[in-house]
């Protein structure tokens, strides 16, 4: 209980527009959890969350090297969320964006990779409450996704360009529940690319030729056949009023196949986040 008053220190209960108290999402929490909303609360906030992710990262390529190489990794990422002012109700426009680094190793440690990427998405959901503890989402986002691995020993073929652009589906489901006093959200978040066009070289095509004008066939349509990707996370919201702190567990795959050429990269990452 030490632990949940710290928190409440840094997080106080009173944060909302002109005074009123904003639990979540929440003008009022009863106490079977269920929310309520006064009709002169403010309904159209929008809620930033900025989130540290930490953990393990494998990443294949074939461009570059038969072997699968492993390490660790960061990525900084921010959200921001708001219902639709057309339809508050019913429709959730999100735009999020996120970096991150990576620093792996081949099986045997003699040779070393660097990875870095950027993703940006914006989209639309449709929201709706079954329940007054459950809260689900399902929509489309519009997925931008850039970046490299560069392979350090390789002096001829360094480097494994990444580039995605399309639609992705997306779905979120969360309860409310109470810890004690403490008000809490358990959510589980998906992210799949569905349809868009990713680069990729010719098989034993070289940058270089590239640079010098070959530029056919470079531009790949990507489906879940030749591109599948997911990006899952499952946290705990810990409601402080208005602000609250995320814990969690993201896992994130991106895959490209295409000229007989496969790129994959895989992370599994402690999430922490400040939400407000």
């Amino acid at each position: 209980m030490g632990a949940v008053v710290a928190l409440a220190t840094l997080f106080p209960a009173d944060m909302s527009a002109g005074g009123r108290r904003y639990r979540g999402g929440c003008d009022n929490v009863g106490e079977a959890g269920c929310c309520t909303h006064n009709e002169t609360a403010v309904r159209n906030p929008i809620t930033q969350v900025y989130s540290l992710d930490t953990g393990g990262v494998t990443a294949y390529s074939s461009y570059l090297s038969p072997m699968r190489y492993s390490g660790w990794g960061f990525a900084l990422s921010g959200e921001w969320s708001k219902n639709l002012k057309q339809n508050p109700e019913k429709i959730q426009m999100t735009f999020a964006a996120k970096l991150d680094c990576s620093s792996l190793l081949n099986p045997a440690k003699s040779a070393g990779m660097l990875g870095a990427s950027a993703y940006f998405g914006w989209g639309l959901a449709a929201q709706w409450h079954p329940a007054c503890r459950w809260h689900f989402t399902l929509g489309g986002m519009f997925d931008l996704f850039g970046g490299a691995l560069y392979l350090m020993r390789n002096s001829n073929n360094p480097v494994t360009p990444l580039a995605y652009a399309g639609i992705d589906l997306t779905a979120s489901a969360s309860f409310r529940f109470r810890f004690g006093r403490l008000p809490v959200v358990v959510r589980d978040v998906v992210r799949i690319p569905s349809a868009g066009a990713f680069f990729s070289p010719q098989y034993g095509e070289t940058m270089y030729e590239i640079y010098l004008g070959n530029r056919k066939d470079l531009v790949h349509f990507g489906w879940w056949g030749n591109s599948f990707g997911i990006d899952n996370m499952l946290a705990f919201d810990l409601m402080f009023g208005r602000k609250f702190l995320r814990l969690g567990y993201r896992l994130d795959l991106r895959t490209f196949n295409a000229e007989n050429l496969d790129t994959q990269i895989l992370r599994n990452s402690f999430t922490i986040a400040y939400g407000f």
